[in-house]
């Protein structure tokens, strides 16, 4: 069963990393632009995680999250938000019901463990 992830990211040079290191991690990465079309691509490829940059144009990517996660069909989807914001205040990441939150610039290492980690979490949950 191949893992698949949304990378939601509008910096071309930060989605292009991010699918590289993901793809090369064994995962499989659709990648968009912006967080408006993030709902319509969940439904056609199911993912098995979303990595969601929070500063984006039009809609943030809290405001994604929030959205995706009041879906009855999305609320064990993880979302891992990917944030250049210093410190983002626990409220606002509480608020966007995400599951993780890991600041920039990050180790790519950790990305993908924590990657791993949430997608083995919604494993055990389907299983």
């Amino acid at each position: 069963m191949c893992r698949s992830i949304l990378v939601v990211e509008d910096n071309d040079d930060i989605s292009l990393l991010l699918i590289l290191v993901l793809e090369s991690a064994g995962y499989q990465v659709k990648a968009i632009s912006n967080g408006k079309n993030a709902l319509e691509t969940v439904a056609q490829i199911q993912p098995n995680l979303i990595l969601m940059d929070i500063m984006m144009p039009e809609v943030s990517g809290l405001e994604v999250s929030r959205e995706i996660k009041t879906k009855p069909n999305y609320q064990s989807l993880p979302i891992l938000l990917v944030s250049a914001v210093d410190r983002l205040q626990e409220k606002q990441f509480d608020d966007s019901k995400a599951d993780g939150i890991i600041y920039k610039p990050f180790d790519l290492n950790y990305l993908v463990s924590r990657v791993d980690e949430l997608t083995n979490v919604r494993q055990a949950v389907a299983s």
